[in-house]
């Protein structure tokens, strides 16, 4: 017999829930519900379950900061979160947190007994169900390794790099200081990917990721962090355009240097050297293909970048400034709701998750 806590703040949703599981399943008992996280707390601390349903967006502590509770005390429990909302960045939240399964409001019937079912590796109802694979063979550090590895395969170091910057940002996103093991799963990740590829690890490099393992990981060296990843990133792309490359391909090389370079300050003249032409002819090469200008270009990914970092961080502004190159922040919230029609401050409250 497994017990389940059913961790929900509406009434109706909770007791049909309760009422699905009862019904379809002789082996589970609802041994606990909560209708806020501070009940969910007092759930764990009165007693253990083998599962948990959990509302993501239940009064605080929310549902994500409940899971990291329940993980920070290595307690067994498995967890299912229930959210009506399929945004990445929870997904990606709640998969760092190493959350068992998600469910999408509303809950179907069939979703949630199958979702349970393979959690608890029960059989399913009116017949067997093939077993499902040992949690060690899913586990969110294979599916990031396997993402990554198909965007080297497709030459996507754009995608990967935004990847890669989010895994760190994920990492300090309810906490000042970085979970030091999610660093170096992602450190792990990497330079075995660069290893596979053939691609040697310079020898400060090597000593600056070894360095992970007792340095402070808090806020105020999260640009450090990014810097860091950005240059093991490089490592699995080749960088280095040809003398004879195609216009597209000289555009490519120009529009990565820019994305890796986004929190240093970027010069035309800087970009022209990358792609192997005069300055003058990539301008005009520039808007041909991309129909802007360079400046209009390195403007609108920054403040993109900018709206990513308000919207998913904590980071205070100033050092969201600092980290796109903006030397005075003040000058950086000018551009920002000039180019966005609000204040940095005014976006983070509209738009955080």
């Amino acid at each position: 017999m497994f017990d389940i806590a059913i961790v929900e703040d509406e009434d109706l949703e909770r007791r049909a829930l309760r009422s699905i599981l009862q019904s379809n399943l002789s082996d589970v008992t609802v041994a606990g519900e909560a209708r806020n996280g501070s009940e969910a707390v007092r759930l764990l601390e009165s007693r253990s379950f083998d599962l948990m349903l959990l509302d993501i967006r239940i009064p605080r502590p929310d549902g994500l900061e409940v899971l990291e509770l329940l993980r920070s005390r290595n307690l067994p429990t498995r967890v299912i979160i229930i959210t009506a909302y399929d945004h990445f960045e929870i997904m990606q939240a709640a998969i760092q947190l190493r959350a068992d399964g998600f469910l999408l409001k509303p809950v179907r019937t069939d979703a949630l007994l199958k979702a349970v079912g393979d959690c608890l590796r029960l059989p399913a109802p009116g017949g067997a169900a093939e077993p499902s694979a040992p949690p060690e063979e899913q586990t969110p550090h294979d599916d990031l390794r396997a993402r990554i590895g198909q965007m080297v395969q497709d030459h996507a170091y754009r995608d990967c790099l935004t990847l890669v910057r989010r895994q760190i940002e994920l990492a300090h996103a309810y906490r000042e200081t970085a979970p030091r093991h999610l660093v170096l799963d992602l450190s792990t990740i990497l330079t075995d990917l660069v290893a596979r590829n053939g691609r040697p690890l310079p020898e400060p490099l090597a000593r600056r990721i070894e360095a992970l393992a007792t340095q402070r990981l808090d806020q105020r060296n999260h640009y450090k962090l990014q810097e860091l990843f950005g240059e093991i990133t490089d490592l699995l792309f080749d960088l280095d355009e040809d003398q004879g490359a195609s216009i597209a391909a000289r555009i490519e090389t120009v529009r990565n240097y820019i994305e890796r370079n986004l929190h240093k300050s970027v010069t035309l003249e800087d970009a022209a050297e990358q792609a192997h032409v005069s300055p003058c002819y990539l301008s005009r090469l520039f808007h041909k293909q991309m129909n802007m200008t360079f400046i209009a270009y390195l403007k609108m990914r920054r403040i993109d970048r900018a709206k990513a970092l308000l919207a998913s961080s904590d980071l205070p502004i100033v050092n969201v400034a600092l980290d796109l190159a903006y030397q005075d922040a003040n000058y950086f919230c000018k551009a920002f709701k000039k180019e966005v029609g609000l204040s940095p401050t005014e976006y983070r409250r509209q738009h955080s998750s």
